[in-house]
């Protein structure tokens, strides 16, 4: 039986002071930071066989940003030159990759050069320091800290996030995934990193410092109770639907504190259940990868005809300088936030995208026991339930905002009734996505 062998790195990658932080409708420039952000490389062997994840303390990435980091890793000939499962934590408080909602003067050159430089060099010192582990797993679940953000309202439509203790809320649309996944690796007979798969939106800080969020307050506190710096990969979970606001409490639940508040409850919720940790005997690597289309979103008549009166009803707004705009404005109804949706609408019929549009999935899996599949996008619940009730690997990490980005994917019975996920946008992919990336997913892990 080959060994197997693991290796990690990781490089800082918090923005200079100023950068525009992404994940919100406005631009908002940052002002320092709560905590450092990261690109965090493991590199795994066995046998001839070597594949790595890379996670990014960052919203997330497009494909051509996948599509650059192995040209050069390929360019160094890393055997791990197309093996890399890149993802990102969905941190709303780091720096911009892509433009966002009109924003294309916020991807940083200079930024992107240094972050690329980064993360192949980290790739590169994980694969370097390749030495003898064990790979040890366990399942637990939480149901405290995760909503269905998405609630059927008394008028019969869908609505996303539509404001605490709102009368109008009948009951969530669906629900969550409670199940968090745990591999531990072991070497010298220490453990040497924990991956978690965690399904919730990680967007609690709010603001413009930076921050890594939830995640990285989850490691933070897991590095204090083991007493050193053990690495903690957070993979998110499909969290499309997803996120911590608790409707039925009028609490604060955008701050600091609250990122503070979540990843501590989930560490205490992972710490807890590490007695359960069985190691994983035999754990031969296995690296699949498969491209795919992704065809765009089309509109409806009744759809551009609703977003021409929205527009013609609110063209003369604008955003109030130095608020943030969220989803929740939609529910709210602000008129600058409605004239941005129109306008994405109408683009959807007026400017549609021409030519193809091809994506990505990866797949790893450990032996019989543990696999990783990626999604190109926000996934929501749905999916991630539907892989792992066919996938025949009792322990399957669903990577989201992994290989690219297409924006939110639900099943198609959640389009068509209202909310912020499903709105009509000129990129966003068409209803039939998640079916196409289930199968995808399920092919792969065959």
């Amino acid at each position: 039986m080959s060994k197997f062998e693991f290796g990690f790195a990781k490089e800082d990658i918090t923005p200079r002071r100023g950068l525009g932080l992404c994940g919100y409708f406005n631009l908002r420039p940052n002002r320092g930071f709560y905590d450092r952000l990261s690109v965090k490389a493991a590199a795994f062997r066995s046998g001839k066989t070597a594949c790595a994840v890379v996670s990014f303390d960052l919203c997330l990435f497009p494909l051509s940003f996948v599509r650059e980091l192995e040209k050069r890793l390929a360019k160094k000939k890393s055997p791990l030159a197309g093996k890399v499962l890149f993802c990102a934590t969905h941190t709303h408080t780091g720096p911009f990759l892509t433009p966002l909602f009109g924003h294309p003067e916020a991807v940083d050159p200079e930024y992107m050069e240094d972050l690329k430089q980064k993360t192949v060099n980290a790739v590169e010192r994980a694969y370097a320091s390749l030495a003898p582990a064990e790979l040890w797993t366990c399942t637990t679940e939480c149901t405290t800290l995760a909503f269905n953000r998405r609630y059927v309202m008394k008028n019969g439509k869908t609505l996303t996030n539509p404001g605490k203790l709102n009368p109008d809320i009948v009951r969530p649309e669906g629900g969550i995934d409670p199940a968090i996944i745990i591999a531990e690796i072991r070497q010298d007979g220490r453990a040497a990193m924990l991956m978690t798969n965690i399904s919730n939106h990680s967007d609690t800080v709010g603001g413009d410092i930076v921050s890594a969020d939830w995640p990285g307050r989850l490691e933070a506190e897991i590095q204090e109770a083991f007493g050193y710096d053990i690495p903690v990969m957070t993979i998110i979970a499909p969290q499309g639907n997803i996120n911590h606001f608790d409707v039925s409490t009028d609490a604060d639940q955008t701050s600091y504190e609250e990122a503070k508040r979540i990843g501590k409850g989930y560490a205490g919720v992972i710490l807890a259940a590490l007695y359960r940790l069985r190691k994983v005997e035999k754990t031969a690597l296995t690296c699949a990868v498969r491209d795919f289309e992704a065809p765009y979103l089309k509109l409806s008549d009744a759809e551009y005809k609703q977003a021409k009166k929205d527009y013609a009803e609110n063209k003369d707004a604008v955003m109030e300088a130095g608020k943030d705009f969220t989803s929740e404005d939609i529910a709210r109804g602000v008129p600058a936030v409605k004239k941005m949706f129109a306008e994405m609408a109408i683009e959807c019929r007026e400017k549609p995208i021409k030519g193809k549009r091809i994506e990505t999935q990866m797949a790893i899996t450990f032996g019989k026991d543990l696999a990783i599949v990626s999604l190109p996008a926000e996934p929501f619940v749905e999916i991630g339930y539907a892989i792992r009730e066919k996938s025949k690997f009792p322990k399957t990490m669903i990577a989201a905002l992994g290989m690219g980005e297409i924006g939110y994917v639900g099943l198609a019975r959640h389009y068509g009734h209202g909310g912020y996920e499903t709105s009509p946008s000129r990129g966003k992919a068409s209803p039939d996505a998640a079916e196409n990336m289930i199968a995808g997913a399920l092919a792969l892990l065959k």
